[in-house]
C-alpha cells in the first residue's frame, strides 16, 4: 500500500514547473496599481502580487536596457561580460552592429535547456544579432538557449513613428552643435583658402574629408527607422518597418501559440514575454486608444496589463496554473525627460540616471502556487540577477561553477524562511563606472546606500536634457550616505561628520574596492567600432538596401 502511495506521488515530485517571465520596458516604479498608482487600471499585473510575493526593493543593475537585460539573462553584473559601456552609448542602438551578449555567457535559457525545457522569447531582445560576419547570428536568441524567437533584435524608439521627432533632432543641442562645428570648420578652411595658404585642391579635400563623419552621423540618426525597425521570426526578417499599433496583440498571439505547442508536446517551457511597452514610441491597438485618463502612456499601460492578463488566462486554461512560476518586472525605471515617460513615485531620478533609485528600482513580483505564500511583501533588497538562480534551482540545474554568479538564492526570503536579504552588498553602475553601493547589514532593519557620483542635472531639477550621461556625472568629494529604509527618495543624506556615516561609509567603500578586485578584464562590447552599424549588414525585405525595404508579416497581414 505504501509503495502504491509513493508511486502515485512521483509525478508530483518530479514535475518541473513551467516558467513565465514578463518583462516590461521603461516601466516606472509608481506606474502599477499595487505600487500605489490608483489612476490607471492594472488588475492583471496586480494579481501576480496578490497571489504571490511583491518585492519593494527590487533592483536592476543598470538604468538602461541593454546592460540590465544582460545581467538578468546571465545572473552577472554586466561589467563581467563586457556589456558595461566605457563610452556614452550605453545601449545596443543599432541591431546590425557587432555589439552583443558574448556567446561565452550562459543564459538562464541555456540553464533550462539542460533540464529539457523548450524556450521561447517574444518581444524585445536588445542583446545583439551578428558578431563577425553577416548571417552568423552569434548574438541571436537562438544561439543563447532559446528555441523560438519573435520580436525585435533591437529596440523601439520615437523614429519608428513618423509623427515623432527623430533621435538626433530630439536632442537639439547635439544636432546644432554637430552642424555648427562643421560650419565653423568650413568657414575657417575657406578663409585659409582665400589667404592663399591652401590651394584649391587641398581646400576641397579637407572639406570633403571633414564632411564624411558629419554626414555619416547625420544619416544614421536621420534614417533610424530604415536602419533599425525590424521584426524577426527566428532568423527570418518578417516585418520592416515595425507596425507598432497591434504589436502587443501579435506578441500575445505568438506567446499563446508557443505555450499551447509546448503543452501538447508534454514539454515544460520557459516563456519570456519581453514587452515593448512602455518604451517610446508608444502606439496601441485602436481598442485601447483613449481608454485612460493619461494619454498614450496610460493607454499603453492598460494595453500592457491586458497583454499580461491574456498570458495568465492561457496558463489557467491550459491547466498549468498550479505548476507555473510567474514573474513580472521592468528592465529599468521610467524615462522622466520625455512626454510619454513613466512615473517613479517618490524615488529620485529615472531611466539613464545612473545611481538614483528611480532608474534602478523597479516593480518586482512573483507567484509560485504551493511554494510561495499569497499576498506576501518583502522590503528586503533583491535583484533581477536573482531570477537566474531561482530559474536554475526550480529546474534542478546547478549554477555554473566556472564563473562569478552575482545573483543569490532568494527563495528562502520569498518563502519567509529568512528575514534578511541574501545580498549584503549590491553595486550600482552607470556604464562601466561604479557609482553607488547598497549595504544590508546582517542585523537590524536599515538598508544603506552610499553614492559616490551623481547625474549632472539641470540646475534646480532632477532631470537631464534628454538622457543623463555617465561621462558628465559629478564625482562627489564626500560621498552621500542614505538610509533607504526611511528615505527611499534620497532626500536627506546622513551627516558626514556623524559616527554612523564614518562607520557605514567605511564598510561600503571597502566592499566597493573588494568588488572591483573580482572583475576580470574582458573585451568590451561597447567600442564605437562594435556599436556603430555595419551598413553592409543592413537587411532589406523586398529589394537591395536601401531601396524598397518594406514588408509586413504575412501571418498578421490582414
Amino acid at each position: 500500500m505504501l509503495y502504491l502511495l509513493l508511486v502515485s506521488l512521483v509525478p508530483c515530485v518530479i514535475a518541473k514547473p513551467n516558467i513565465v517571465l514578463l518583462i516590461a520596458d521603461d516601466l516606472g516604479y509608481g506606474d502599477i496599481g499595487c505600487y500605489g498608482n490608483h489612476s490607471v487600471k492594472t488588475p492583471n499585473i496586480d494579481s501576480i502580487a496578490r497571489e504571490g510575493v511583491k518585492m519593494t526593493q527590487h533592483l536592476t543593475t543598470a538604468s538602461t536596457c541593454t546592460p540590465s537585460r544582460s545581467a538578468l539573462m546571465t545572473g552577472r553584473y554586466q561589467i563581467r561580460s563586457g556589456m558595461a559601456a566605457p563610452i556614452n552609448m550605453r545601449v545596443n542602438t543599432w541591431p546590425y552592429s557587432s555589439c552583443g551578449l558574448p556567446t561565452s555567457e550562459i543564459t538562464f535559457a541555456e540553464q533550462t535547456k539542460k533540464a529539457g525545457y523548450v524556450n521561447g522569447i517574444f518581444g524585445k531582445w536588445h542583446l545583439g544579432l551578428h558578431r563577425d560576419t553577416l548571417g552568423d547570428f552569434k548574438h541571436h536568441p537562438l544561439n543563447q538557449g532559446f528555441d523560438y524567437f519573435y520580436g525585435l533584435t533591437g529596440t523601439n524608439i520615437d523614429d519608428f513613428d513618423p509623427e515623432e521627432k527623430v533621435v538626433l533632432k530630439a536632442r537639439p543641442y547635439w544636432y546644432w552643435e554637430l552642424l555648427s562645428t562643421w560650419a565653423v570648420t568650413a568657414v575657417a578652411l575657406f578663409c585659409l583658402f582665400r589667404s592663399n595658404y591652401f590651394g584649391p585642391f587641398t581646400f576641397i579635400m579637407f572639406l570633403v574629408i571633414w564632411s564624411i563623419p558629419v554626414t555619416y552621423v547625420y544619416l544614421l540618426f536621420d534614417n533610424y527607422i530604415l536602419l533599425t525597425s525590424f521584426v524577426h521570426r527566428n532568423y527570418d526578417l518578417v516585418e520592416q518597418p515595425i507596425r507598432l499599433a497591434g504589436l502587443s496583440q501579435r506578441l500575445v498571439s505568438e506567446g499563446l501559440e508557443f505555450m499551447q505547442n509546448a503543452t501538447a508536446a508534454g514539454k515544460p517551457f520557459l516563456l519570456v514575454m519581453s514587452w515593448v511597452h512602455m518604451h517610446v514610441s508608444i502606439r496601441t491597438a485602436k481598442e485601447f486608444e483613449g481608454i485612460s485618463k493619461f494619454g498614450r502612456y496610460g493607454d499603453a499601460l492598460e494595453e500592457l496589463d491586458w497583454s499580461v492578463g491574456e498570458i495568465l488566462k492561457s496558463v489557467k486554461e491550459l491547466g498549468l496554473e498550479d505548476n507555473t512560476i510567474v514573474y513580472f518586472t521592468s528592465d529599468n525605471g521610467g524615462h522622466l525627460e520625455i512626454t510619454d515617460g513613466g512615473y517613479n513615485g517618490i524615488l529620485k531620478g529615472g531611466k539613464a540616471h545612473g545611481a538614483p533609485d528611480g532608474g534602478i528600482r523597479v516593480p518586482g513580483m512573483i507567484k509560485w502556487p504551493g511554494v510561495l505564500q499569497e499576498g506576501k511583501v518583502t522590503d528586503e533588497p533583491t535583484s533581477l540577477m536573482d531570477i537566474y538562480n531561482l530559474v536554475s534551482s526550480a529546474t534542478g540545474v546547478e549554477i555554473p561553477s566556472d564563473r562569478q554568479i552575482d545573483g543569490r538564492d532568494i527563495l528562502p526570503l520569498l518563502k519567509g524562511d529568512v528575514s534578511v536579504s541574501p545580498h549584503e552588498f549590491m553595486f550600482h553602475y552607470c556604464g562601466n563606472r561604479l557609482q553607488a553601493a547598497r549595504y544590508r547589514p546582517r542585523d537590524g532593519k536599515i538598508t544603506w546606500k552610499l553614492v559616490t557620483h551623481e547625474p549632472n542635472y539641470i540646475p534646480g531639477k532632477n532631470v537631464c536634457l534628454f538622457a543623463c550621461s555617465c561621462n558628465l556625472d559629478v564625482t562627489l568629494a564626500t560621498p552621500k550616505l542614505y538610509d533607504m529604509t526611511s528615505d527611499p527618495g534620497e532626500t536627506s543624506p546622513i551627516d558626514s561628520s556623524s559616527k554612523t556615516y564614518k562607520e557605514v561609509s567605511t564598510l561600503i567603500l571597502k566592499a566597493m574596492n573588494n568588488h572591483k578586485n573580482t572583475i576580470d578584464p574582458v573585451e568590451t562590447q561597447f567600442t564605437w567600432r562594435k556599436v556603430l552599424p555595419k551598413l553592409t549588414w543592413q537587411p532589406c525585405c523586398n529589394g537591395t538596401f536601401p531601396f524598397n525595404c518594406h514588408c509586413t508579416d504575412t501571418k498578421y497581414s490582414a
